[in-house]
């Protein structure tokens, strides 16, 4: 089962990414290789070992919601047509009905969306888990509290730190839109020592309130079109508690 940890105090939340790492039967978020896999040989120099990370947590000093006073629109940005599936839009964020074989829940964390029937929840940290019953694959919700101001400065942390593991593959940062503030898609693939070759698809985002949020899929590289339907009906429903119209 593929675990994820947190690299130092200092690094920002908002950059977290999951890996995989043998031993463990449960995921964290956190911006670097997970416990007993080996970075790839690029990796910087002085990375602690595990035994040397602190617990995961969320970071204190970061702002707790987007600034005022970032741009509307962030010229040099990839061109938004690359997106893996869907339109360029930001989630509505108003909730939604769930799809056959997934049911929408009320999560105490403060959020709603619709996970497939018989999934198992789980805390880490920051981090709240929905994982399939052969632990095979997850969903993972967690705020952005770190220095990065959008989505897109988020998500471009977060694929930086992600290209240190081994067999790091990206298949897209994309922003979903040309404003500041619009959604984030990034997806790559990387080799768990445990789990073998497997696939995160994370997609980043800020709520009306400035709030941000990471909702990803992570599972088998070879499932992408399952993990896609996982993704689109986890967006597609998500929605913070304050904003849900939706039953």
């Amino acid at each position: 089962m593929a675990v994820a940890i947190f690299l130092a105090v200092g690094v920002a939340f908002s950059g977290w990414v999951a890996f995989g790492g043998d031993g463990d039967t449960r995921y964290r978020a956190a911006p670097l290789p997970g416990l007993d896999e080996s970075p790839s040989p690029t990796s910087a120099p002085d990375v602690p070992s595990p035994d040397d990370l602190p617990t995961p947590g969320p970071e204190t000093d970061g702002p707790s919601s987007a600034p005022t006073d970032v741009p509307t629109d962030l010229p040099g940005l990839p061109s938004p047509s690359a997106t893996p599936f869907g339109t360029p839009s930001s989630p509505a964020l108003t909730g939604g009905d769930p799809p056959a074989g997934y049911s929408t829940q009320s999560d105490p964390a403060g959020f709603h969306l619709a996970v497939p029937d018989g999934w198992l929840r789980t805390v880490e940290g920051p981090s709240v888990f929905y994982t399939s019953p052969d632990d095979s694959t997850m969903i993972q919700i967690f705020e952005l509290h770190g220095p990065e101001a959008t989505p897109y400065e988020s998500a471009r942390e977060a694929e930086r730190l992600a290209s240190r593991h081994r067999g790091y593959e990206q298949v897209t940062l994309a922003p979903l839109g040309t404003a500041a503030m619009d959604p984030v898609q990034l997806e790559y693939t990387y080799d768990s020592t445990s789990d073998g070759h497997r696939r995160i698809m994370d997609r980043r985002f800020a709520a009306p309130s400035g709030t941000m949020y990471a909702v990803l899929v992570i599972g088998p590289s070879g499932d992408r079109a399952s993990e896609q339907e996982i993704h689109r009906a986890a967006l597609d429903t998500f929605c913070p508690t304050a904003s849900c119209i939706a039953p």
